[in-house]
C-alpha cells in the first residue's frame, strides 16, 4: 500500500502523463495529424518533423525578406532609386558603376545578381528597372525590352595551375563539353586521369555564350547545337566555378577574363593566347557582348543611367573592371540610338539634378 507522499507523487506523475498526452493530441490536431502515427524509422516523430520543417520555412522566409530589401518601392524613399538585377558575371561591374553614379548624381542604385535569366523577369514584373545580361535576350524577352550593348567580354578555358596541358583546340573543347573526351591523356597530358568538367548551371549567361560559341547553338537559325554533358560539377556563379577549378587538380571549365587570377590557368585556343588584343583583332574565338535592358517606354531616370554607362566615364569603369569598352562611344551624337534628341536632353538635365525636386 502506498504512503500519502507516494500517492501524491503518483497522482502528479499521472497528471504529467495525461498532460503530455493531451499536448501531443493538440499538436497532432494543429498539424493535421488525426490519429497517433508510429515514429518513422529515422527516429523523428511526425510532430517534431513538422515543427522542424516550419522553422526552416520561417528561416528561409526571413532570409528572403532581408534580401528583398532592394524591392522597397521608390515612393517610400526620399531620393530617386534604380534597381538592377541579373548577370553574376556583370555583378562587380554593375556595382562599380552604381557606386560612382550614386556619388556623381545622388540617385540610389541597388544591384542584385540572380543570373541573366532573372533580369528580364524582374524588369517585366516591375521589380527592377534595368536587366543585366551576359547572354542574348530571347525573342519573348526582347519584344518587351530595349536592349543596349554596354561592354564586351572574353571567356577563357581554365584548368588547375599545376596542369601541364598548354593548348586546346575548339574541336577538343567541344568534345570535352559534350562528354566525348573524358580523359586528360586524350588532350596530351602525361597522366591517365579522368577529366572533371565544371559547368555553369542552365540559364547562366556564361554557359549560354559557350553553347553558342562552342557547341553551335543558334538563336537565329533556331538550332540547339551539341548538348553539354550532364556529367559535370555544376556551379551557380563564376566565383564558385573558379573556386571549384582551383580546388580540383584535374578540373576544366570556363571563366570571364575579369575573374582570372593565379588560382587558375587559362589555356590558349588553337594556339591563340587568351588576350584582349587577340580578341579585338578577331583571332580569339570566345568573345561576347554584355547587355543592359530597360522596359520599352521607360522614364528618363533609366535612360540617364544608360547614358552614363555609355559615356567616356562609364566606359573607363568598364575597362577598370576587366571588360572591353563599346567601341567609338565618344560623343553625345553617337548615343542617339538611346533616345530622340529631346529625350536625351531631358536625361542630361536629370543627371545634373535639374528635374528632381
Amino acid at each position: 500500500m502506498l504512503s500519502k507522499k507516494s500517492q501524491t507523487n503518483h497522482v502528479i506523475a499521472r497528471k504529467d502523463k495525461v498532460l503530455t498526452k493531451q499536448s501531443r493530441s493538440n499538436l497532432r490536431k494543429l498539424f493535421g495529424i488525426a490519429t497517433p502515427v508510429q515514429t518513422p524509422h529515422w527516429g523523428v516523430s511526425p510532430v517534431r518533423l513538422a515543427m522542424t520543417c516550419n522553422r526552416y520555412i520561417l528561416t528561409l522566409f526571413l532570409c528572403f525578406i532581408a534580401q528583398s530589401s532592394i524591392l522597397i518601392p521608390q515612393c517610400c524613399s526620399k531620393t530617386p532609386r534604380l534597381v538592377i538585377v541579373g548577370s553574376t558575371t556583370m555583378l562587380p561591374l554593375s556595382e562599380h558603376l552604381a557606386t560612382y553614379y550614386r556619388k556623381k548624381v545622388g540617385v540610389d542604385v541597388l544591384v542584385q545578381g540572380g543570373g541573366s535569366s532573372a533580369g528580364p523577369i524582374a524588369v517585366l514584373n516591375k521589380i527592377a528597372q534595368i536587366a543585366a545580361s551576359s547572354r542574348k535576350f530571347t525573342d519573348d524577352e526582347d519584344k518587351n525590352l530595349r536592349v543596349f550593348i554596354i561592354a564586351h567580354d572574353v571567356l577563357a578555358v581554365v584548368v588547375h595551375p599545376s596542369n601541364p596541358v598548354k593548348n586546346i583546340s575548339m574541336k577538343q573543347l567541344k568534345d570535352v563539353l559534350s562528354g566525348k573526351i573524358t580523359n586528360w591523356k586524350e588532350l596530351g597530358a602525361p597522366f591517365d586521369k579522368p577529366i572533371q568538367l565544371v559547368n555553369d548551371s542552365s540559364g547562366n549567361g556564361t554557359r549560354s555564350a559557350i553553347e553558342e560559341l562552342v557547341m553551335g547553338k543558334s538563336k537565329e537559325k533556331k538550332t540547339s547545337g551539341t548538348l553539354i554533358t550532364l556529367k559535370s560539377v555544376v556551379s551557380n556563379s563564376s566565383s564558385e566555378m573558379k573556386a571549384n577549378i582551383a580546388n580540383f587538380k584535374y578540373a576544366i571549365g570556363y571563366l570571364p577574363f575579369s575573374y582570372l587570377d593565379n588560382t587558375v590557368k587559362a589555356l590558349p585556343i588553337d594556339g591563340v593566347p587568351p588576350t584582349y588584343a587577340a580578341a579585338y583583332k578577331g583571332d580569339y574565338p570566345l568573345f561576347r557582348d554584355l547587355y543592359y535592358a530597360i522596359k520599352k517606354g521607360s522614364s528618363d531616370l533609366e535612360l540617364a543611367y544608360i547614358y552614363y554607362v555609355l559615356s567616356p566615364e562609364g566606359q573607363d569603369i568598364v575597362v577598370q573592371e576587366g571588360f572591353l569598352p563599346v567601341s567609338l562611344i565618344t560623343s553625345v551624337e553617337e548615343l542617339d540610338r538611346i533616345k530622340s534628341a529631346e529625350k536625351l536632353k531631358s536625361s542630361r538635365q536629370l543627371i545634373k539634378g535639374e528635374n528632381y525636386k
